[in-house]
């Protein structure tokens, strides 16, 4: 099958910074795969690269088989329908209710009438276990609950790429597995192709399936795989610092 997502040659940066350089790689339908690497490396960028809020330096990415362009707006706008985005913190609107959050792109985009939004947003709601929930504002929730209002967000038109930014960044152990089994639920329940940044061990181990880890100092992807099988042979000293959690020193 092709490639949901497909990377070419991609370089990546700003100025005369390079994060990326002349990178491939691909996204296949209902997967997991985890973005990683050290501080610094691009791993958000490449992120933002992929749902065309970054203009690459050079390559060409694909979605679904569609050249990721901005400049063409019937074309982008057909494919920003296919992805949601959950960004680093959530990045919900401190005014607006969980609901109304939801409601934001089921009104804006797909033009529904406010009593189906409402009753979407409902059920959004209810698959991340914040049923009930509807009518609070993210202040008067936890960390974690604002986590689940914001991929419900993201899930609000169905898509079929879920990017998530750094999801269980700032949660307690209990909580972060929460939400681990609901990134997996939402894959094996709504076949849903899933893209997330991360730095914690225990969630990547938990749910991808795949791991794509960045190198800042060679500015490249050095390893790619099953992140279990990396940690256990990894084709890197960088890639055993990062699955053992040692010190450069430790390998010199």
């Amino acid at each position: 099958m092709s490639p949901l997502i497909a990377v070419h040659n991609l370089t990546m940066g700003f100025g005369q910074r390079i994060l990326l350089r002349d990178a491939s790689f691909e996204v296949h339908r209902g997967e997991i795969v985890a973005i990683l690497g050290g501080s610094g490396c691009g791993k958000s960028t490449l992120m933002k690269v992929l749902i065309g809020l970054v203009r690459p330096l050079a390559g060409k990415i694909t979605i679904a088989g569609t050249p990721l362009s901005p400049d063409d707006a019937t074309s982008y706008a057909s494919i920003l329908a296919r992805m949601g985005v959950m960004f680093q913190g959530g990045a919900l609107f401190s005014s607006l209710t969980l609901a109304e959050n939801i409601m934001l792109p089921l009104t804006d985009k797909a033009d529904l009438p406010e009593d189906l939004a409402f009753t979407l947003a409902r059920r959004k709601l209810a698959h991340v276990g914040l049923a009930g929930f509807e009518h609070f504002l993210p202040e008067e929730i936890s960390g974690g609950m604002r986590k689940r209002a914001a991929i419900a967000r993201a899930l609000a038109l169905d898509p079929d790429i879920l990017f998530l930014d750094e999801p269980s960044a700032g949660l307690d152990p209990i909580t972060s597995a929460e939400l681990d089994d609901l990134i997996l639920r939402i894959n094996r329940q709504l076949g849903t192709t899933i893209v997330l940044v991360s730095h914690e061990l225990a969630s990547i181990l938990t749910v991808a399936s795949r791991a794509i880890v960045l190198h800042k100092e060679s500015a490249s992807i050095i390893a790619e795989g099953n992140p279990r099988v990396l940690r256990e042979h990894p084709p890197h000293p960088f890639v055993a610092q990062f699955f053992h959690r040692t010190s450069h020193e430790e390998h010199a």
